[in-house]
Order: structure tokens, then sequence, then C-alpha cells
């Protein structure tokens, strides 16, 4: 079997984690997936003399990709097929997935995530809040949550005395206002413990108001780099903001950090709130008050760290797995590939996102 798949580009995180990191254990199944990346970005240049040229390349460029969706058997849209004017879907060659792991519709033009669901055979979402969104245009809906790689990840092995305790943060740059949200909580942390420092990586360096900077260590982020900073790590960081567009992420960083075996720390919102009932896996924290509690707590317990880390690392082979969830896009492929998914009838993976 052939799949189309259509991404925002090769730097999206949405691409690599939802499109790209599947082509071969699905390879692997017998499904040949062909990725199709926006070959400049998804994201308008900021500079505006740029924009007409931007746009007329980069819908030239998807034009031309989708026609070769017609030699394929499945067409995988990742989130959208072309940002800020358009989609082409109805060149596309049916059946079509829509895949989302994040609330699109909130974007500017939003109208558009509507109509490729109605558009759609069927739309695969990663979370629930997404779902019983997506649900409104589309019945036949399920949910996939985001894989892990497990096999990149080798469990933090904490040892005592440690030269010193890093709370680490992994992102990109535009999640940086979450992470100053907590600012306070973690000044007063640091404060607490001498040998705490914070770890940020990301694609620019971080500026905060109050942390002094020899408490804070920034790395430019690669795969490569991501990973090295996780064995530093001795807590995960995920705060974010309770709103839709927050309740509409799926998680990943936490189950990122749960894989390498840290204990995680973060704000019990949408998903988040939701792997953290599956199991001792870390704490929620809502407040700053919560935040200095939690990290405290964490960093003055080395035995509690081992065995919150532990646990999320069974939570993460047994229910995020890349290879387990490859398993079920494969079934969804092969389903419509062979014309037998009946519409009409939502079908949800819930096990795998509660």
């Amino acid at each position: 079997m052939r799949v189309a798949a259509y991404t925002g580009g090769v730097m999206v995180p949405s691409a690599r984690a939802r499109v790209r990191q599947y082509i071969d254990p699905l390879g692997r199944l017998g499904i040949a997936v062909r990725e199709y990346p926006l070959p400049w970005g998804n994201i308008l240049p900021r500079q505006r003399s740029l924009r007409p040229l931007w746009m007329a390349a980069t819908a030239t460029a998807r034009t031309a990709a989708v026609a070769c969706s017609w030699r394929a058997d499945v067409t995988w849209l990742s989130r959208q097929f072309l940002p800020a004017f358009t989609p082409l879907q109805a060149l596309a060659k049916r059946p079509m997935i829509l895949d989302v792991d994040d609330a699109v519709w909130l974007n500017t033009g939003g109208h558009r995530a509507r109509d490729l669901a109605r558009a759609s055979d069927l739309v695969v979402c990663g979370n629930s809040f997404l779902a019983d969104q997506f649900s409104r245009w589309n019945t036949n809906i399920t949910i996939i949550p985001t894989a892990v790689n497990t096999s990149w990840y080798r469990p933090r092995r904490f040892r005592e005395p440690a030269p010193a305790l890093v709370l680490g943060w992994t992102g990109t740059s535009g999640n940086f206002p979450f992470l100053y949200a907590i600012e306070g909580a973690l000044l007063r942390v640091l404060q607490h413990c001498s040998r705490a420092k914070l770890l940020i990586v990301a694609d620019r360096p971080p500026q905060f108001k109050r942390l002094p900077e020899s408490r804070v260590e920034f790395e430019l982020w690669t795969p490569r780099t991501e990973l090295g900073a996780f064995a530093h790590m001795s807590i995960g960081l995920m705060p974010l903001a309770d709103t839709a567009w927050c309740n509409g992420k799926c998680s990943y960083k936490m189950l990122c950090y749960m894989a390498a075996g840290l204990p995680v720390v973060v704000t019990p919102a949408g998903m988040n709130r939701e792997v953290l009932a599956m199991g001792e896996v870390g704490v929620g924290a809502g407040c700053e008050q919560q935040w200095v509690d939690a990290l405290t707590a964490l960093l003055s317990d080395v035995d509690l760290r081992q065995r919150m880390g532990a646990a999320g690392r069974a939570v993460v082979e047994e229910r995020f797995s890349l290879q387990r969830l490859a398993q079920q896009y494969a079934a969804l492929f092969h389903s419509l590939g062979g014309g037998d998914l009946s519409r009409g009838s939502a079908s949800r993976v819930m096990d795998h996102s509660r």
C-alpha cells in the first residue's frame, strides 16, 4: 500500500512527530509512506515584501505535489494543505485522512480546518478535546495520541550525590510565555535549592527577567542535543495555560520526559491531566505555590524521582510507543485503502488518550 503524506515542512514539529517518525515502522508493516513537506515551511515570512513571492512559490510547489496523491492509495494530510490561503483538498486523491494535533481551528482562517474535516474520509485526532471539536464536522473520528519512539530514550539513572539537580524544559520559543509564567516559582525553587539549575533546550535563548543567568543553561535544539539534554535532567517541566489552545495540545514533551525516565511537573490542563491520571508519573501544578511545593519535594527526594520516572516510562511503553501506534495507523490505512471504513460511525481509540 502507498500513502502520500502532506506536511507543513521539514522543521515543523507535527510533521516530525505525527508523520515522519512513522515512515520506517509503517514500511515494515507493508505501507510505503512518501512525505511531501512544504519546501519553505508553513509560516509566512516576517518581512511583508517577501510574502507575495512566498505564497506564489508555496502554492505552485504544493499544487504540483498534490498531483502525486493520485499515485497513492491513501492521502494523509497533516493539519493543512496550505497556510494562509485556499486549501487544495478538491484536487487530492481520495480516500483522505486529516491528522490534527492542535486546536488549529483557532488560527487565523480557522474555517479551513472545518472545510478540510468535512472533505476528509477520516479525521485522526491526538486527544479527546480535539476529537470532540472535529466530530462537529465529521462523524468518522479516531483518537491516536502522538507516539514516542521509546528506543531513542534511555531512562535516567538517579545517583546521589549528583553535582547538580536539573529542571529541564524543551520546546519551541513560541511556548516561552508559559515558561515565563512560572518564573516566580522557578526563582523561589532555585533560591531554596543551591544545587538546582534550569536547562532550556529551544530554537533561541529565553529572556528571563528575574532568574540569575548563572543558574540558567541554554542549548540550541536539535534532535541530538535534546536527547543528550534528557540524560542530564532531574525533572521535566511542561507549564501551560488552561485555554482552548492548550487543551488541544497532545502532551508530547511530557511523554518524552516520561520516556526518558524523568518525573514531570506539569500544568494539569487538557491531555496533561489525562496522562497524570494514568499512574504516579509526576505532579500537577496549577499555581505558583503548587509549582514550588512540587519541585522542592522532588528535588529533595531521589527515591520519589526514581519511582515516578520508572512509572512514567512504563506508561509510555504501554500506551504511547511508536511501534504500538504504528499498528493502529496501519489498520486505518488498510481499512481506508480497501474501502472498508463505513461513514457515519465515530471510532475512538480512547484507551490511549485517557
